[in-house]
């Protein structure tokens, strides 16, 4: 495979893609992925905070708005409707992931562990940083917990073919562990010392769902912080020089661009250890940029591109009241707004976010080669 012309791969790349969009049956065939499991933060939580003890009354995820567009209830989806890993799934079809709290479910076909507010690095970690974290914090290492756990009533002593069959989605992580860190009054120059730790942690857990069995990996990473309404509103600074054509703050996009290099060379080499395994970046920061900068042909409103739909009192961003709460309000018409609550985004930007994702990814997991799946992987 590695000999065929660049005008052969680009022909079976395209073949690939068609396949996806035009059959989704046929491309979970194809890509022989019947169960996915995905960790991570409020990016990708399902339900599983909101059933926490001592937390659904304070969580605005479990009220309207949230869930008004797409589930006309609150599911525990930091947005108005649907979350990227809804889109993969769908395209692999397969039903939308239960929370793994949402005890009473089906888990036939995978689970959802993510927890808003999650971190990388542990809370014993964080403490000694005097870093504020969420009070029911379930950090990585706290979530493949749950994952051994629940691997171990499902299916046993067959978890390793059982993962075979399956998608692992490993985040997004880090987000959170640095919000955190800035929200914290932490400084840039010791945030950066922080990368490091995180991106060890994130390898880390990818080993040890590499040891339970899993053989296909999609590792997203972080957003452009400087394009979300909670940075642009608390880190506004009058020089119009700190800011990119579009608005965002460019040291912030930065430094989510420093975790997300260094994400990639540690997926690299974690490739290069494991050649039978598929690990595959998942360009969340390429696919929200790409999505701001055809805003206009995707149905935004370019005059809101940076600004929420919910929330209120918070200037040219409308971010100040949290979404939900009471003297909030919600745009009349959330499809054409990119951000949901100055930290989500809306269903429409998951949507048109995950088709770029999935045309990216999904062709990584085709081939029963690895090797022949690595002619068509991005440059890292």
């Amino acid at each position: 495979m590695a000999s065929l012309s660049l005008a052969k791969v680009s022909f079976f790349l395209l073949v690939i893609i068609l396949a996806f969009h035009s059959s989704p049956s046929a491309a979970r065939r194809k890509c022989g992925i019947t169960f996915v499991y995905q960790f991570g933060d409020s990016l990708a939580d399902a339900g599983n905070t909101m059933r926490l003890p001592n937390v659904s009354l304070t969580l605005s995820t479990s009220k309207l708005p949230y869930g008004e567009t797409f589930f006309n209830k609150p599911t525990g989806r930091a947005s108005d409707g649907r979350i990227i890993n809804d889109f993969i799934v769908s395209a692999l079809n397969l039903p939308f992931l239960n929370a793994y709290l949402n005890k009473g479910t089906s888990f036939r076909q995978g689970a959802n562990f993510a927890v808003s507010g999650a971190t990388a690095l542990n809370n014993t970690f964080w403490a000694a940083q005097n870093v504020n974290l969420r009070p029911w914090n379930k950090y990585l290492d706290a979530q493949l917990d749950w994952f051994k756990s629940h691997l171990q009533s499902t299916c046993g002593s067959n978890c390793g073919q059982h993962l075979k069959n399956s998608l692992v989605i490993l985040g997004e992580f880090g987000g959170v562990d640095y919000f955190n860190c800035f929200f914290s009054n932490k400084q840039e120059p010791e945030i950066r010392r922080y990368v490091p730790l995180v991106i060890a942690e994130i390898t880390r857990g990818i080993r040890d769902v590499i040891k339970l069995g899993a053989t296909r990996i999609l590792v997203p990473g972080v957003y452009p912080f400087g394009c979300l309404p909670v940075y642009l509103t608390s880190f506004a600074v009058p020089n119009a020089t700190a800011y990119n054509p579009l608005g965002c703050l460019r040291n912030l996009n930065a430094f989510s661009s420093y975790h997300n290099t260094e994400l990639k060379i540690a997926l690299k080499s974690l490739q290069c250890e494991f050649p039978n395994v598929r690990i595959v970046y998942g360009d969340y920061y390429g696919a929200l940029m790409t999505v701001l900068r055809r805003a206009t042909r995707f149905g935004f409103n370019q005059n809101t591109l940076l600004a929420a739909c919910c929330g209120g009192g918070g200037g040219r961003y409308n971010y100040g009241k949290p979404c939900g709460s009471d003297g909030a309000t919600t745009c009349p018409n959330p499809s054409r707004y990119v951000n949901w609550d100055g930290i989500h985004l809306t269903d429409a930007a998951h949507h048109r976010m995950a088709n770029i994702i999935l045309n990216d990814i999904l062709p990584k997991f085709v081939y029963n080669n690895v090797e022949d799946a690595g002619v068509l992987m991005s440059s890292y």
